[in-house]
């Protein structure tokens, strides 16, 4: 963190002085043209008064002296016209570089994390199988014993799979080169799949529960919206406690179909409310964070939504965790594409 803090910070030192030394330069060019544009009225006025022959008083009230008056004057305007428009493109270059620094020790630190945590997420079920393996390869190991562990090693390679697949799926939205199709679905069978197999593999460590209304059927790509639905229901259960509540919904009325998940776990700060979509970004530091993810889930969701032209709504459960809610609007969806626009030579894929 530090090296990555002084590569940031010696070329930003550099970058404001620079800053300082051309405000300085400005400073003195406008001052010295102040000067030398009173110098030049001053020089006018006294050979006008030479050349005239008359007092100051009548000198003040003469045609040429108000000439000479409004081109000194002119001149001011001139340099301070010429000067607030440098300052102003100045303080605009500034902020924008600025924040591009800002922009890219983000970046980098966002980047430092998701090394970590990609790596933590892929050692832990690897090294899980291979415990497995290991174990029922020894003689004498009851049948059972073999079953739990070939158990275990699915849900191991099952979180793998879940791993690649948002990796992948997060480089294809970002390069703009998925293609997704447009069919009637119906999203209640749909979820409550998801929620059984959930409530199947969570239900001791949590009290999972969920309440799914029939006949919620809309034009979606099937499978972004389980997308969708895993990734949220999984960041529920990723941040709560031991006996903490995740409770799913799914209801429709006459304009959308709403996807709810509650849950009683850490919450969400105000200020990272913002963020929480942004690709790779987490909560906290990866050297402490104790919870799985890679900071892909919630831009995924984010992503897929706006395909839907759904929205995604962040809001706290009081008294504490967090309450994400997904609305898709029926009649509403964009025209079915065979790619999200933009260009990439990237062949278009299927969301699996």
């Amino acid at each position: 963190m530090l090296n990555s803090f002084l590569k940031w910070f010696r070329p930003l030192v550099v970058f404001y002085f620079l800053v300082f030394y051309i405000f300085a330069s400005f400073s003195w060019w406008a001052y010295l043209h102040v000067r030398k544009n009173k110098q030049v009225f001053e020089l006018k006025v006294e050979q006008l008064q030479h050349s005239s022959n008359q007092s100051p008083q009548q000198l003040a009230q003469s045609p040429e002296f108000q000439y000479l008056l409004e081109r000194y004057k002119g001149g001011n305007w001139m340099i301070a016209g010429e000067g607030l428009v440098f300052m102003l493109i100045l303080i605009l270059g500034v902020y924008r570089i600025h924040s591009g620094f800002q922009r890219e020790l983000m970046l980098n630190r966002q980047q430092r994390n998701f090394l970590l945590s990609i790596t933590h997420e892929l050692k832990s079920p690897l090294a899980g199988i291979q415990l497995a393996l290991e174990t029922m390869s020894r003689p004498g190991l009851s049948e059972d014993k073999k079953s739990i562990l070939i158990d275990y090693s699915r849900k191991d390679v099952d979180r793998l799979k879940t791993l690649v697949e948002n990796i992948l799926t997060a480089a294809r939205l970002d390069n703009q080169s998925i293609s997704l199709s447009a069919v009637e679905m119906d999203a209640s069978q749909l979820l409550i799949g998801i929620c059984q197999e959930f409530e199947n593999n969570f239900s001791e460590k949590r009290k999972f529960t969920y309440d799914v209304k029939s006949g919620c059927r809309m034009v979606a790509d099937p499978m972004a919206i389980a997308s969708i639905f895993n990734n949220l229901i999984e960041n529920a259960i990723k941040y709560s406690g031991q006996g903490d509540s995740v409770k799913v919904s799914l209801t429709k009325n006459s304009e959308a179909v709403i996807f709810t998940v509650r849950d009683t776990g850490f919450g969400i700060s105000n200020a990272n409310k913002k963020k929480i979509f942004h690709k790779f970004y987490r909560v906290g530091n990866e050297d402490t964070r104790k919870t799985q993810g890679t900071g892909l889930g919630l831009f995924i969701v984010g992503e897929l939504a706006k395909w839907h032209n759904a929205t995604v709504n962040v809001a706290d459960n009081l008294p504490k965790g967090s309450i994400f809610t997904v609305r898709f609007a029926l009649g509403k969806r964009k025209k079915q594409q065979n790619m999200i626009s933009g260009s990439s030579n990237a062949p278009a894929t299927h969301l699996n």
